[in-house]
């Protein structure tokens, strides 16, 4: 399949669909597709080679146990728009002739987007990598670490830690997951912040200490990083405004999932003014509803933008 094909598809109203991507950026997706990946039982695997052991995936696609996936448009088990922003930075990355490729992960879960930086770089012959994955459930912390041993990275050879980021380092109360692979995450709650005590309200069960890394820590763990994946349901727009130097001096690029509108339009403000270039947004879809307690509890699909830092070129 030529990814181009769908995105000029006639049948596709302009205005009910809004993908974050031009043709131009779907070449990307033909660019890294390897035709010589094939079917492995017990697994699922992706379209750079990538494989996700069946039983780390949340029962509605456990069905493609033992298939390749097709390019990811609209999707394969993320969006077209996450996988560009992430292909996008190896591109820069080979164009720059960089040896080695380092990457950020917060809200990792299984760290799907550091896996798929590693076998995206394997494909234009970059092999030394360095990794940092953030993720506070042990379940899926220990997924990681099992999704990194299937696709031949060392889990103690890279920065995995379990934990959340904040903007200051400390501890926080985590829901307690009983099925992390059905899970779309969590996030901590701090007694004073109004809302993840809203947050907190709409979840049920018990909750367990958990260990806050500042993300001015992380960051600073390196001289530059080349992609920055933030995940971090409702927190990003909190770090993020927290430490601006240190972004436009070490990261080249950021893939962010956002939660809400507003979250959406105080990082537009945000990362305009310390003049780095969106190079892709996909906005966040909400019901409005005054019963919910705030509005990212309204919103029914996360949204993406994509960031590239013209400070590092």
């Amino acid at each position: 399949m030529n990814a181009q094909n769908h995105y000029g598809d006639p049948s596709v109203q302009w205005a009910d669909w809004f993908p974050g991507y031009s043709k131009d950026d779907l070449a990307l997706l033909d660019e890294f597709h390897d035709p010589a990946v094939m079917p492995l039982p017990g697994f699922v695997r992706d379209f750079v080679g990538g494989r996700t052991r069946t039983d780390l995936l949340w029962n509605e696609v456990r069905d493609r146990d033992g298939t390749v996936m097709d390019l990811p448009v609209p999707a394969d088990l993320f969006e077209t728009i996450e996988w560009i922003g992430l292909l996008k930075s190896v591109a820069e990355a080979r164009a720059r002739q960089r040896r080695e490729f380092a990457a950020m992960e917060l809200g990792a879960g299984w760290g799907p987007w550091l896996v798929n930086a590693a076998n995206a770089a394997r494909l234009v012959g970059i092999v030394d990598f360095h990794f940092c994955g953030v993720e506070a459930d042990p379940g899926r912390f220990e997924m990681m670490q099992q999704h990194f041993r299937d696709n031949g990275l060392e889990p103690a050879k890279h920065d995995l830690v379990l934990g959340a980021v904040g903007v200051t380092a400390g501890t926080a109360q985590w829901p307690v997951i009983a099925d992390p692979q059905n899970s779309g995450g969590a996030r901590p709650v701090r007694d004073h912040v109004a809302s993840d005590l809203a947050y907190m309200r709409g979840l049920p069960g018990p909750t367990r200490e958990v260990k806050i890394i500042s993300f001015a820590d992380l960051l600073r763990r390196r001289v530059r990083w080349d992609l920055v994946h933030i995940d971090i349901q409702g927190w990003e727009f909190e770090i993020c405004e927290a430490f601006p130097q240190d972004l436009c001096e070490r990261v080249a690029w950021l893939v962010i999932g956002t939660h809400s509108r507003k979250i959406e339009g105080d990082l537009l403000l945000m990362m305009f003014e310390h003049g780095w270039i969106c190079e892709n947004e996909k906005p966040c879809r909400f019901v409005f509803n005054r019963a919910q307690q705030n509005l990212e509890a309204m919103t029914t699909i996360d949204g993406t933008q994509v960031w590239r830092n013209p400070n590092l070129e």
